[in-house]
């Protein structure tokens, strides 16, 4: 009875996990796409570089966690 409920709860955890490795790599997505559009908006070229340097760094996270977590997660749309 014991084993089974530990069973139970690690699956559980499990998949809190997987979704949760989805759910990062969305949200790094999402402030990649944030700074590209503050960086088309932008006028300066200070405020240009700085949104570049954000787009990029967001981007970088983006793409190493979603080759970090590959067959892995669970991505929900």
């Amino acid at each position: 009875l014991k084993a089974k409920a530990r069973w139970q709860r690690w699956e559980e955890e499990l998949s809190l996990v997987q979704h949760e490795m989805g759910w990062t790599v969305s949200w790094f997505q999402y402030k990649e796409e944030e700074w590209l559009r503050r960086y088309k908006k932008s006028v300066k070229p200070g405020h240009q570089a700085y949104a570049h340097r954000q787009m990029c760094l967001w981007g970088n996270f983006g793409s190493e966690a979603e080759n970090s977590f590959k067959d892995k997660m669970i991505i929900v749309t």
